[in-house]
């Protein structure tokens, strides 16, 4: 018997792991499968169905889409009570508020089974993704915190500054799906034929007329645009870079001096269309003037942070985050003072993102790095080419370490703030501007014009009580990318988390809870993951960055016996004196006290 051929479309990595692990245990089925969602999905399910494959599967949204757009079988992969369950025991114990935001398949089940768990969480069904947004903003009025959802629920919530919580498919899903796939391919049903809409394009205008989907395959190309193009049969990166899925229907996006085939051309391009939302039309024509300059030692981001992803609800976060968010409301320059790691950047673009300037670009430089010379012309411009202060419409320019200014960019960058501008101010350093004007060598007028306001990033030893939540981030996209389904750090561990320092903060944090995610099999994070995680962190980072000399010790034994040989070793190097010891182990004196019990005496 002929195997049924099955195109597979998984919204996230991990499904799509999942689907083909299992789809070998049947051999009835040959299956393979791309990683797509909505939208994105339509070219592929295209080429398959001209690829004769008998049935394609997919989940939630993406499934109902594609639906409409072939004539082959589509199988939905459901969302179970498991999945949901799964989603609930990892945020029961949050501080956040949640809500449930998906099509109905997801909706109708996360609301049965937090009913049968006596848990008010609040659903917003949604029947397209156009929807999203919409309940997005109904839900956090109503003070939402944590949205749970799809693909298109969590990278919308996203786009909008809040967290988003991925609601997985799990194996019993998808061999329950796999039972259906059989059943339908035995009842093969037909769908609708492609729409077709290149009747409304011009043909004979001068002006380059091209229809393309978002991922820039060509649909459809006048004699002008084939021109530009030749016999391509998509668009060039630097023209598929301007696209953009968050594009309101309506408006156009332009763009000059976009360089195609050795021509810089100019581009205009219009939203989606009714007839074939999926696509976007770019009218080109030729260039005309000299083009930009790009900037090499000025950066210009194209996603940026909003303060409703300062993960944390500790006293000195929230703290931190409302008097940021106050600053943001006037357009003075504002000096971030915090250690390596702390979030320097995030509140920087959090900023800009709530301020006036927030519909203007966000441009950033880190001054220990750049190139004196070039970044003074970036700035400043030169006499041919005038620089970014004097020509910028609006925004926010981040000097990031902004104490490692030379002298002679400061003197300028002073010169140049007393003009006035439309650029608004923020600097960033490890150190305070009253520290700055201490240590000297900085100019006094500078450090008054950048430090209008003043706001310091707690490190994450001040607010140790959002380690769990920083956590339950991490590892919502930990199962995202590889299919996992971890719904918790067990409380021993948390308490083993939260005694240590973290000199590097949160980038330091991610990068051991990842290692321990990495290594659980199960559900939760256990001693052992730990255990494993931190002997390897502690030998291998710490030891190279001058820490603990682990040399003689016997790493034999329980993690315990290991780590009273460590303490005591640190604790003899240095005479005995508890504070350096504590300082150097990363912990406090209190902690090491009551690690080593009867040697020490308070």
């Amino acid at each position: 018997m002929a195997k049924i051929k099955v195109k597979g479309i998984a919204p996230y990595p991990g499904l799509r792991d999942l689907l083909l692990d299992i789809a070998k245990e049947d051999d009835r089925i040959e299956m393979d499968v791309e990683i797509a969602d909505l939208e994105e999905a339509l070219p592929i399910v295209l080429q398959a169905e001209k690829q004769k494959y008998d049935v394609i599967v997919s989940r939630g949204g993406t499934a109902q889409l594609i639906r409409k757009h072939v004539s082959i079988p589509v199988v939905d992969i459901p969302v179970s009570g498991y999945d949901i369950l799964r989603v609930l025991t990892l945020i029961k114990d949050s501080n956040s508020k949640p809500a449930i935001i998906g099509f109905p398949g997801i909706c109708q089940g996360a609301a049965t089974v937090s009913s049968l768990l006596n848990l008010e969480i609040p659903v917003y069904p949604v029947h397209h993704e156009s929807e999203v947004r919409g309940a997005l903003e109904r839900a956090t009025n109503q003070g939402a915190q944590i949205v749970l959802g799809d693909v298109v629920t969590v990278r919308t919530a996203q786009e909008m500054g809040y967290h988003g919580i991925l609601i997985t498919s799990g194996r019993e899903s998808v061999q329950e799906m796999l039972t259906e796939l059989v059943y339908v391919h035995d009842i093969y049903m037909k769908g609708q034929e492609k729409a077709r809409f290149y009747e409304e394009l011009l043909q004979h205008d001068t002006t380059g007329v091209l229809a393309v989907r978002a991922n820039g395959d060509i649909l459809y190309a006048n004699p002008a645009a084939q021109a530009w193009l030749g016999n391509a049969d998509a668009i060039p990166p630097a023209v598929a870079s301007l696209l953009s899925a968050d594009q309101p229907d309506g408006t156009t996006v332009t763009a000059e001096h976009v360089a195609i085939q050795d021509r810089l051309c100019d581009i205009r391009i219009a939203a989606r269309t009714k007839e074939e939302p999926s696509a976007f039309v770019l009218y080109l024509q030729e260039s005309k003037g000299v083009p930009p300059q790009p900037f090499r030692e000025i950066q210009t981001p194209e996603r940026l942070a909003a303060f409703a992803q300062v993960i944390g609800s500790s006293r000195e976060i929230a703290k931190t985050v409302k008097r940021a968010q106050t600053y943001a409301q006037t357009n003075k320059s504002v000096w971030l003072t915090g250690e390596m790691g702390s979030g320097r950047m995030h509140f920087a673009q959090a900023i800009h993102v709530a301020s006036r300037q927030g519909r203007h670009r966000f441009y950033s430089v880190c001054c220990s790095s750049a190139e004196e010379e070039r970044l003074a012309e970036e700035l400043f411009g030169t006499e041919g080419k005038p620089g970014l202060l004097t020509t910028a419409s609006g925004g926010t320019l981040y000097l990031e370490e902004a104490d490692k200014l030379s002298v002679r960019l400061q003197d300028q960058l002073a010169a140049e703030l007393q003009k006035g501008g439309r650029l608004r101010l923020i600097a960033s350093s490890t150190l305070s501007p009253g520290q700055v004007a201490k240590r000297g060598g900085f100019s006094s007028l500078l450090l008054h014009q950048l430090a209008e306001c003043q706001l310091r990033i707690p490190p994450l030893r001040e607010r140790v009580e959002d380690i769990g939540e920083l956590a339950r981030v991490l590892i919502a996209h930990h199962n995202s990318a590889y299919g996992k389904h971890i719904v918790g750090i067990r409380e021993e561990v948390i308490e083993r988390l939260a005694e240590y320092d973290w000199p590097g903060n949160l980038k330091e944090f991610e990068n051991v809870v990842e290692e321990m995610l990495l290594l659980t099999e199960g559900h939760y994070v256990g001693l052992e993951e730990w255990q494993e995680a931190w002997q390897r962190y502690s030998a291998e980072t710490r030891a190279g960055n001058g820490g603990l000399p682990l040399a003689g010790l016997n790493l034999e034994g329980s993690w315990e016996e290991i780590e009273r040989q460590i303490l005591l070793h640190v604790l003899k190097e240095e005479g005995m004196n508890q504070s350096r010891a504590a300082k150097r182990l990363g912990i406090n004196r209190t902690t090491l006290w009551r690690k080593l019990g009867g040697v020490l005496k308070k």
